[in-house]
């Protein structure tokens, strides 16, 4: 019985670690990735993306379908984590 709860146990932590750490969205035809060489800035994913849902702390937060993606600037206003969190 123990092997049995292990095997649906280990599939739904490693989904769960992925979700958190997402490192990318979509806004409409552009995919906005915090891997990039380039760095992007908040006003070059806020003219792909349009106005954020939210901001704190220099965080932008956009919403989408039943997940909100929390994008962190750098101090020179660079894109440098993207992470999300299912409502």
């Amino acid at each position: 019985m123990k092997k049995y709860i292990s095997l649906i146990w280990v599939p739904l932590i490693v989904l769960a670690s992925q979700q958190s750490s997402a490192g990318s969205m979509m806004c409409g035809a552009f995919m906005i990735d915090d891997e990039q060489t380039t760095g992007q800035s908040r006003s070059d994913i806020e003219v792909k993306c349009g106005t954020p849902e939210s901001s704190y702390d220099g965080d932008l937060y956009y919403k989408k379908d039943n997940m909100t993606y929390r994008l962190h600037f750098n101090d020179s206003d660079e894109l440098e984590s993207i992470t999300v969190e299912v409502d």
